[in-house]
């Protein structure tokens, strides 16, 4: 089933009722407004877990009812099932071949494609953005036109795991947006709520868990809808509810298992490209069963250039958007577009493109695959060799799109690659920022990620036993994938990682050399590389590694961070200036808030210290140190009070912090409480010795 000629009538007509011209605007009352914006993606939410697509075992009636109030696309396909240039497609409205970001080894979005956001501001709403994982975080460019972009995370989190898997709970993000959303404003509002919790590791909060054991990543995406509910309630409640326009969409699916991928991003299958999106618009309408499911392929990156017209603004956005409306005619196109460089950027292997129509999908390959979707929606029957006019009619489309990745001036930014390089990677629509395969390599053909499936897992499988402090089993897993791809720089560098976490720098530093030698260009290896040589008193050598490593990516706020740290000791200046890079780039980075603070204290900038110390603490932040270092800058700015106050909250902290003590006695001491102060230097004597003659001469 297409959209229906009625339906098309119902959508255009509310196009007219709520798109206004610049004049009509200015005479309009307030209360006649463009309607709000919300925007929600669920990260690795698949289409068959939400109850209006399918799902007979999973209560999700907060989404199945924002179904029923509007239009639901029953075959949607994101473009690349990653997170973060999957994200980057939905903002801009262009394919990740067209934008350059394509995987984790990518650059952040350039500056030469604007967001959704940046269009919505120039037209006069008020922009706003709850991020659930830090993946997301301002360095990659997704909050430009935000006035508000919350990736604030605890300090705690990124003690206890890997950046990558630093997030929040849906139930605390949509507090956030809450919170954002009733303030007083006079501009109408565009929020987008990124909720992530259906990701990878499932651990649904109770009652969730218990009801859904065994089936944890189900337990996940009903978690979420609980979360939605609280969201619509609010929402419904003010009275915002119908004339918002809502669009639900997730970024990319999960595979559980299917086709042997455990999650997502390293093939192409329904599982993490097909996902759920909905769009109710700004009206309080309802519209009928046959108008509001949409059969017919449609593509995320659509979901841009669908809110745009249909708050009729006109904006220099639209120049670069690579399709129509969601609500475009039959007479438009009809296939959809996805692919994967994961294989490629990562491991070497060769990448994946898939097109597909409303029956039949195409995956280029280097053994390729054609699947009847309604005979085999599980893709389980490769018919590429009984239907070669259907694989040449796909074939002929994907290679059209690919031919579209230099309209907008896509050039490669890496000028150490051979011109018949770059054009093969251009053949690949491949951005071409960097990449780890050889020219050797690529001429003599890529293997096929279907062939390597098995040394995917075992990475997989090393990463997770890393996490979990196993890493006799990770390194053994790494070993055996390294006999078979002695080449594949992430092995290295993963068993760097390892030995970091172990704080035997000298093995790391080994494993990041290895990596370095395998793919110059790796700035995370860099990165590494530098922390490892900082922690073994090689500074130089460090700083070299890091001024490198930001040359590849100006806004790596980590290298910049560790640049920082490398300066401290011997170029104050120098650290402070890495520090304040590090914040400019992601002002919500504790730690570096906390090092600028702790220099800033060592130069006796007391208030420029104190301002630092305590945002790093409203971070989150939980360290002793830092307490009693803030109340000294608040002792020496005469703030007696507080200072009293952040002695305390470093002892309780940790009672045996002896200067803490004797510092609290001479804030005692100075506010005439002779009794107070004269405990606290005996606690100080009793820890300290050494700081009896302290406590003695005063």
């Amino acid at each position: 089933m297409t959209l229906t000629s009625k339906a098309i009538l119902t959508v255009t007509a509310l196009l007219l009722s709520i798109g206004t011209s610049a004049e009509s605007r200015k005479a309009t009352k307030p209360e006649h407004r463009r309607p709000d914006v919300l925007l929600i993606t669920v990260d690795t939410l698949r289409a068959d877990r939400l109850g209006s697509y399918g799902a007979k075992n999973i209560s999700t009636p907060a989404m199945d009812s924002l179904a029923r109030d509007g239009f639901l696309f029953e075959q949607a396909i994101a473009q690349v099932p990653l997170t973060v240039p999957s994200h980057d497609a939905i903002m801009t409205g262009t394919y990740p071949f067209q934008n350059g970001v394509q995987d984790f080894t990518s650059p952040p979005l350039s500056p030469n494609f604007q967001t959704l956001a940046q269009a919505l501001e120039r037209n006069g709403y008020d922009t706003g953005a709850v991020v659930s994982a830090f993946v997301l975080d301002r360095s990659w460019g997704l909050a430009r036109g935000f006035k508000f972009y919350y990736d604030a995370f605890p300090a705690s989190t990124f003690q206890q795991r890997e950046i990558g898997l630093v997030d929040r709970r849906a139930g605390e993000s949509v507090d956030k947006a809450l919170q954002w959303l009733g303030r007083p404003r006079q501009k109408p509002s565009f929020l987008w709520l990124h909720l992530y919790d259906p990701h990878s590791p499932y651990d649904p909060p109770q009652p969730f868990r218990s009801q859904y054991q065994g089936r944890e990543y189900d337990g996940e995406v009903a978690y979420v809808d609980s979360q939605l509910a609280r969201l619509f309630r609010r929402l419904k409640q003010t009275g915002r509810y119908d004339n918002s326009l809502i669009v639900l969409v997730s970024d990319h699916g999960e595979s559980l298992g299917e086709h042997g991928e455990k999650e997502h991003g390293f093939f192409l299958y329904r599982s993490t490209t097909h996902v759920p999106l909905i769009v109710k618009l700004p009206a309080d309408k309802r519209v009928s069963e046959s108008e509001r499911r949409i059969t017919r392929p449609v593509e995320t990156i659509a979901v841009a250039p669908t809110i745009v017209e249909l708050l009729a603004v006109k904006d220099p956005i639209q120049a670069q958007f690579q399709t129509g409306s969601l609500f475009a005619t039959q007479s438009q196109r009809q296939t959809a577009y996805a692919e994967t460089f994961y294989p490629f950027s990562s491991f070497g292997w060769s990448p994946l493109h898939s097109v597909e129509t409303g029956r039949f999908k195409y995956v280029e390959a280097p053994q390729p695959e054609l699947y009847d979707l309604s005979a085999d929606p599980a893709e389980k029957n490769n018919i590429a060799a009984q239907q070669p006019a259907m694989l040449a009619e796909l074939q002929a489309d994907l290679k059209r799109r690919l031919a579209s990745a230099s309209k907008f001036g896509s050039t490669p930014q890496d000028s150490q690659l051979s011109p018949e390089t770059t054009e093969k990677l251009r053949s690949l629509g491949y951005f071409a920022y960097k990449t780890p395969v050889s020219a050797e390599a690529l001429a003599k053909g890529l293997p096929d990620p279907k062939a390597k499936l098995e040394e995917f897992n075992a990475i997989l499988e090393a990463g997770d036993a890393f996490h979990s402090g196993n890493f006799r089993r990770g390194e053994a897993l790494l070993a055996r994938v390294q006999e078979q791809e002695p080449q594949l720089y992430l092995i290295p560098f993963m068993l760097g990682e390892a030995k970091a976490k172990q704080q035997d720098w000298p093995a790391a530093q080994a494993h990041f050399q290895h990596a370095l030698s395998l793919n110059p260009n790796f700035d995370q290896a860099m990165t590494g590389l530098a922390r490892a040589l900082r922690l073994q008193n090689n500074n130089a050598k460090a700083r070299e590694l890091l001024e490198k490593a930001l040359k590849e990516n100006p806004n790596n706020f980590r290298a910049w961070y560790e640049l920082g740290k490398t300066e401290a000791s011997v170029n104050p200046a120098a650290a402070r200036a890495a520090f304040e890079k590090t914040i400019a780039i992601q002002p919500n980075f504790s730690f570096a808030h906390r090092d600028l603070g702790m220099l800033l204290f060592q130069q006796k900038s007391y208030p420029a210290a104190a301002k630092q110390l305590s945002e790093a603490a409203r971070l989150g932040v939980s360290d002793p140190e830092l307490w009693n270092f803030l109340g000294i800058c608040q002792s020496r700015m005469n703030q007696l009070a507080a200072a009293v106050q952040s002695y305390k909250r470093a002892l309780a902290l940790n009672p045996n912090l002896a200067e803490a003590h004797l510092n609290l006695a001479f804030a005692y001491e100075r506010l005439k409480n002779a009794p107070a102060a004269a405990k606290e230097y005996q606690l100080a004597c009793q820890l300290e010795s050494r700081l009896c003659r302290s406590a003695g001469a005063n």
